[in-house]
């Protein structure tokens, strides 16, 4: 696991959703730890996020990173480089037609989610 400053971005996210524990837990593992995790309602979360009303804090998932905040779908991008390394990264910012399914793809989940719940408890 790399050191805290190796780390290059921190995903904040529902812990109290078992989908969204199982996205957040695959992501820290395919980007090798350099997406660090936060619960959205801990300390780090009030912290970086605190400026948000609590709606739109609860409303996505978060990513922070060295260029800043992104909020919902447009973590995914940023998710590729991260979780499946810098070629994919660069495919994704040359090709932007590629992110329009996987932020369909979040969309459509995270609105799953919100219209019915969590598709697993957390645990």
């Amino acid at each position: 696991m790399p050191y805290a400053q190796e780390r290059a971005a921190r995903l904040y996210y529902d812990d109290t959703c078992g989908s969204c524990g199982l996205f957040a837990r695959s992501v820290a593992g395919l980007s090798h730890h350099r997406v660090d995790l936060a619960p959205l309602a801990s300390p780090a979360g009030e912290a970086a996020l605190g400026d948000l009303p609590t709606d739109a804090r609860f409303a996505a998932a978060h990513l922070v990173d060295g260029s800043g905040r992104r909020t919902g779908a447009a973590i995914v991008a940023p998710l590729v480089g991260l979780t499946l390394g810098r070629t994919a990264g660069r495919l994704v910012d040359r090709f932007p037609v590629l992110v329009g399914p996987l932020r369909w793809a979040y969309r459509r989940l995270w609105a799953h989610r919100q219209r019915h719940g969590c598709a697993a408890p957390a645990g």
